[in-house]
């Protein structure tokens, strides 16, 4: 069974948004920290500038950027990790 790509990223942003949003509300612990971490360095970055959202904003911001980053990460996994699959496959059955 083949999973289309686009289902897969699907799935993955909505999983990092849930453990992004769980992790901003737990951010005493070093893994809850580690996984909002992108979002906080782009949030402190916009308060440097002078820009930064308050409220909702902020938290927002954490955890959609913290999101994308994380689906980034593990879509670019999956895509070399099938990459290498068909490669191997190719080399099996030649």
């Amino acid at each position: 069974m083949r999973m289309r790509f686009r289902y897969l990223v699907l799935a993955l942003f909505t999983l990092s948004s849930i453990a992004a949003v769980l992790a901003v509300t737990h951010m005493d612990n070093l893994p809850a920290f580690l996984v909002i971490g992108p979002g906080y360095v782009v949030q402190a970055w916009l308060f440097e500038t002078h820009r930064a959202l308050g409220g909702a904003g902020y938290y927002l911001t954490m955890v959609v950027v913290s999101s994308v980053v994380w689906t980034l990460i593990t879509v670019s996994l999956a895509a070399a990790l099938r990459k290498l699959g068909s490669l191997l496959g190719r080399l099996r059955a030649a």
